[in-house]
């Protein structure tokens, strides 16, 4: 009996450990899963703008399409040439032009996610925030007119000035070639009787809203504007910029520019 009864405590340690061993492997396979599957949400969670996303706010009214419509027969458009000028400092024509030549870029494709705005309509989201004085094309400001996320608007600033220097920078920023040049001197030499001349070059003042905190903010008082930065442009007879210099404070001159 003595030896039964040790048989049997044995074989029932045995079993014991064996469901002990199955436990573990069971509740390995669950942590790793576990594991496996948090470690995948936390890749999205640093790929994603959100961590929590309650939905969009869309809005009916359409500012793109009503700031471009040219109007038809009695209907009259809500900006006149006048108006859509001022406010995105070119004329439709001009937006159209250029949009034809940036919409290809690849900064307008997206490799995930929904769809982008129009080209166009992010090209006027930059053009309204490069040409509104001081901070009155700021992130709330512009999130208000437009009708679109703060998000888009930053996004839309971004892509459509990359995609302005890859697509135009080269092309239509440059030095003029040796035959350029001498189209430009034989210009300027009939019209104002100026041998050699292959450019016109002046300085202008961009105002600063603030002092700058910099040890040096005295030399940004310049002798136009209280704070101000200094920029040095050469354009030729077509009124188009060649080079320029900028970043220097207000109260440079010229000719300093010139020597650096």
């Amino acid at each position: 009996m003595s030896m039964l009864s040790d048989d049997s405590g044995s074989s029932s340690d045995d079993g014991g450990s064996s469901s002990s061993s199955s436990d573990s492997t069971t509740g390995a396979i669950i942590f790793a899963a576990a594991y496996n599957s948090s470690k995948k949400k936390l890749e999205f969670a640093e790929k994603s703008r959100y961590l929590f996303r309650t939905g969009y706010r869309k809005s009916n009214q359409d500012v793109f399409i009503n700031d471009l419509n040219t109007g038809s027969g009695d209907e009259r458009p809500w900006l006149t040439e006048d108006e859509f000028k001022k406010k995105y400092r070119m004329n439709r024509e001009a937006l159209d032009f250029i949009t034809d030549k940036i919409k290809d870029d690849k900064v307008f494709k997206n490799k995930r996610g929904p769809k982008q705005m129009n080209p166009k309509h992010q090209l006027m989201v930059l053009l309204d925030y490069l040409g509104t004085e001081g901070c009155g094309a700021n992130l709330p400001k512009q999130r208000a007119y437009f009708k679109i996320g703060h998000g888009s608007v930053k996004n839309c600033r971004k892509r459509a000035r990359k995609a302005i220097l890859r697509c135009l920078g080269e092309k239509y920023y440059n030095w003029p070639d040796e035959n350029e040049r001498r189209k430009i001197a034989k210009w300027f030499k009939k019209e104002f009787n100026l041998p050699n001349c292959v450019g016109v070059m002046d300085g202008t003042l961009f105002p600063l809203e603030f002092e700058p905190e910099t040890e040096d903010a005295g030399d940004y008082h310049g002798r136009k504007f209280q704070w101000s930065l200094t920029c040095l442009v050469v354009s030729d007879q077509k009124r188009r910029i060649r080079w320029y210099v900028s970043g220097y404070p207000g109260s440079a001159h010229d000719n300093r520019m010139l020597r650096r």
